[in-house]
C-alpha cells in the first residue's frame, strides 16, 4: 500500500486497483452439466468442434499503458466477432434438440473472460463455459440470465483454452442469441506482479488478503452476524479491465426491499463501466473462523443501474437490476444521517482483494478529518467530509473500497474511500453519510431522494429483514408432434431429493405452484404401449428415407424413426420396429416409447414450459397420443 504523507494537505492514495479475478461461480446459474459430457451421447459428438484463434494481446503495450496510467490491471480486452450463425459446430441430438459448441484459443493467456454484446437464452436453453478437461465449469445459464440490454459475461476459465456450449431444445429452434464482441485476456498474475508468472498462479481473490485479516465468523464477528448478510463483494467490469470493491444493501424509508447497494464513487469513476455485467456476490465467506482449504460458494447477481454518486464524499449508490432472491437471506442495513454523529466505535465488513468476508474494528471514537485530502486520481475532497479511523482489529486493502462504516449501533455512517493500510498501518478515511445525504447539488449526486423517496425526513432508519419467500407457478402445454393435445400426462418436477408431479388436462395443459427459491428440474416421460402407431407403413417410410428415395421432410419424423436412439436412422431401426409389430419385443430397449423436447428444463422462477411429444417407431404420425 502507499504511505500517507502528512503535509498541510494530505496525499492519500485510493484503493481502486484494477485486478482480474478468476470467478469460479458466476451470476445466478442452475445446476447441471453440458450434454456433451453425457456418456450415452458420446457418438453424437464425434465431429470435431470448431476452434477460433483469439487475436493475440500485445502484452508489452498493455504493460506500458499500465505504467503510464498507474492502474494495476491484470487483463485487457481484445475485440472479436463470434456468433452462433458464423462460428462453432452444431450437433443434432436424437430427440431433435441440438447443441452448439465453440472452442476459443488465446495464446499465452493465463485465463479468459468472454463478453457478450447480445445474449439471449430461450426457455429450455442452457449455456455453459468450461476448460478443455471439463474441470472448470460455469453454468448452466438459462433464460433467468437474460437482461433487457442483452449484455452478458462469463468467466474466468483459467488457461489458454475455453469451450462454449449451448443446448437448444427443438421447441426453441433458432431463438437463442450468442454474439461475442470481446475477450478479456488475463496477462499478469493476480496481485503479485513482482513474481514470475509461473510462481504465483492466477486466483479468484480467494486467499489473496493479508494474513492479519480476521474472518467474519471468528468470535470478533459474533455481534455482526446480521449485518454481514447485507455485505456484497462487487466484481466491476470496465472496457479497460476489471476489479473488486465492497458494498452493502441499504434500506430506504419505504422499506420496500428496493435493492440499493451503497459503495464508493471511485469504484465507478475514471473508467468506462459496463454496469450490465457488474457482479454482486452475497454470502462469500468461511463458515468457520479459520481460512478454508477450498474456496466457498456464493450467491450472485448480475447487473445494476447507477443512481447517485458524489466525489466529495466518495459515495456511490447503485440499484441491482433484479430483486434479491429470498433464499439469499440478505439484509438491508440501516443508517444514521445525523450531522453531528461521532461513532464511539467503528466496524467494517469487507472483501479485501476480493477475498472472503473479513471484519475490521476501531474501538475508539472516529475523528471528523478537518483537512482537505488530495487523492492519487487527482480528486481533492473538502475538509470535514471524511471520518478518520485507525483500526485496532484487522486492516483493509484493495477491494475493501466501498465497505460501509458501521457505528456501535450497526448503522451505516460512511463508506471507505482509502488511506494507508497494511498489517502495520491501519489509517482509513470514510466519506460521511450525513453529507452524502443532501450536500450534492443534484438528485444524481445525493442520497436523499433515493433513500427517503416519501420525504419523511428521518435521521435514523433501522435495518430491514427480507420477507419470507412466496410461491412460483410452473405451467405449460404438451402436444404430440402431430398437434394433438396429450391428456393425463404426468410432468415430473424435482429438487434435490424432493419430487412433485402435475398432470395435463384435456387440452394438454398443466400447472403447479411451488415454494420460491430452489432450482426445479422439469421433465416429461411416457413409456407405455410401444406398438401404438407402429406399422409396416412406418418401416416402408423409413426404408425409403435410408435409400434416399424419399427423405423425411420433417426432423421430427427422423426422431420418430430412430427407434434405437443412436442419433441416426438405419436399418437397425427397422429391425426394432419389426420386432414390436410382430410381438417379439414388448419395448424399444434403447428408448422409452415417447420422447419429449426439450429433454428437461431447470428453472426457479414462474415459467411457461411447453413440450413436444414424439412417438418412437411412428414416422407416419398415426399414434394416439392419449
Amino acid at each position: 500500500m502507499y504511505i500517507l504523507t502528512k503535509t498541510t494537505s494530505f496525499a492519500v492514495f485510493f484503493l481502486l486497483i484494477l485486478t482480474i479475478p478468476v470467478y469460479t461461480f458466476a451470476q445466478i446459474s442452475t445446476s447441471g452439466k453440458p450434454l456433451s459430457f453425457q456418456h450415452n451421447l458420446n457418438a453424437a459428438f464425434d465431429q470435431e468442434t470448431e476452434e477460433v484463434i483469439v487475436p493475440v494481446l500485445d502484452r508489452e503495450k498493455a504493460l506500458k499503458e499500465d505504467e503510464k496510467n498507474g492502474a494495476a490491471r491484470f487483463a485487457a480486452p481484445v475485440a472479436v466477432n463470434y456468433s452462433l450463425e458464423e462460428n462453432g459446430t452444431w450437433t443434432i441430438l436424437p430427440g431433435g434438440d441440438r447443441v452448439w459448441r465453440l472452442q476459443l484459443y488465446a495464446q499465452d493467456a493465463l485465463g479468459v473472460f468472454v463478453y457478450y454484446d447480445d445474449f439471449y437464452m430461450p426457455v429450455g436453453g442452457q449455456f455453459f463455459m468450461y476448460d478443455a478437461n471439463g474441470q472448470q465449469l460455469k453454468g448452466a445459464y438459462t433464460n433467468r440470465n437474460n437482461k433487457q440490454s442483452g449484455k452478458f459475461m462469463t468467466g474466468m476459465i483459467e488457461g489458454e483454452t475455453a469451450i462454449l456450449e449451448y443446448y437448444e431444445p427443438l421447441s426453441a429452434r433458432g431463438q437463442g442469441i450468442i454474439d461475442i464482441s470481446r475477450i478479456y485476456y488475463v496477462y499478469k498474475n493476480d496481485f503479485k506482479p513482482q513474481l514470475p508468472d509461473n510462481v504465483y498462479p492466477v486466483k479468484s481473490g480467494f486467499g489473496d488478503a493479508a494474513d492479519c485479516h480476521v474472518n467474519i465468523n471468528c468470535d470478533e464477528g459474533a455481534n455482526w452476524q446480521d449485518h454481514k448478510r447485507g455485505v456484497v463483494r462487487i466484481l466491476r467490469v470496465f472496457d479497460e479491465g476489471m476489479g473488486w470493491c465492497s458494498g452493502s444493501l441499504i434500506n430506504n424509508t419505504n422499506q420496500d426491499e428496493t435493492p440499493y447497494i451503497l459503495s464508493a464513487f471511485h469504484c465507478y469513476d475514471g473508467f468506462t463501466p459496463q454496469l450490465d455485467v457488474w457482479r454482486f456476490d452475497f454470502n462469500y465467506e468461511s463458515t468457520a473462523c479459520s481460512n478454508p482449504l477450498n474456496e466457498p460458494g456464493a450467491n450472485s447477481m448480475l447487473g445494476c443501474q447507477y443512481r447517485a454518486g458524489w466525489s466529495d464524499t466518495d459515495v456511490l449508490l447503485l440499484e441491482l437490476l433484479e430483486n434479491v432472491p429470498s433464499t439469499y437471506n440478505a439484509r438491508f442495513n440501516g443508517w444514521n444521517r445525523t450531522l453531528s454523529h461521532i461513532p464511539d466505535t467503528s466496524t467494517i465488513i469487507h472483501h479485501p482483494r476480493g477475498d472472503i468476508k473479513k471484519i475490521s474494528q476501531d474501538y475508539d471514537p472516529a475523528i471528523i478529518f478537518g483537512n482537505s485530502i488530495n487523492w492519487s486520481n487527482g480528486v481533492t475532497t473538502p475538509p470535514n467530509h471524511h471520518y478518520e479511523v485507525n483500526f485496532d482489529l484487522g486492516t483493509f486493502e484493495d477491494g475493501s473500497s466501498g465497505s460501509n462504516l458501521l457505528d456501535e449501533n450497526g448503522h451505516i455512517i460512511g463508506q471507505l474511500h482509502g488511506g494507508n493500510s497494511s498489517c502495520f498501518l491501519f489509517e482509513g478515511f470514510f466519506g460521511r453519510f450525513s453529507l452524502s445525504w443532501d450536500e450534492g447539488p443534484t438528485q444524481a449526486e445525493r442520497l436523499r431522494e433515493w433513500l427517503d423517496p416519501a420525504g419523511t425526513g428521518q435521521f435514523i432508519l433501522e435495518a430491514l429483514e427480507p420477507a419470507t419467500g412466496g410461491m412460483i407457478t410452473i405451467a405449460g402445454n404438451i402436444q404430440a408432434r402431430t398437434g394433438q393435445n396429450m391428456e393425463g400426462l404426468e410432468v415430473t418436477i424435482t429438487e434435490d431429493v424432493n419430487t412433485w408431479t402435475a398432470t395435463t388436462d384435456v387440452n394438454g395443459n398443466y400447472s403447479i405452484e411451488l415454494p420460491e427459491g430452489p432450482d426445479y428440474t422439469v421433465d416429461v416421460h411416457k413409456d407405455v404401449d410401444p406398438g401404438n402407431g407402429v406399422s409396416t407403413f412406418d418401416i416402408v417410410l423409413t426404408s425409403r428415407h435410408i435409400l434416399l428415395i424419399e427423405e423425411f421432410d420433417d426432423p421430427l419424423k427422423e426422431i420418430a424413426a430412430d427407434a434405437n436412439n443412436n442419433g441416426s436412422v438405419t436399418s437397425f431401426d427397422m429391425v426394432r420396429m419389426r420386432r414390436v409389430i410382430l410381438g417379439l419385443s414388448d419395448d424399444f430397449p434403447e428408448s422409452e416409447s415417447w420422447r419429449f423436447s426439450p429433454l428437461s428444463v431447470t428453472v426457479n422462477t414462474s415459467s411457461t414450459l411447453d413440450f413436444i411429444g414424439i412417438k418412437i417407431g411412428d414416422p407416419s404420425g398415426n399414434a394416439n397420443p392419449n
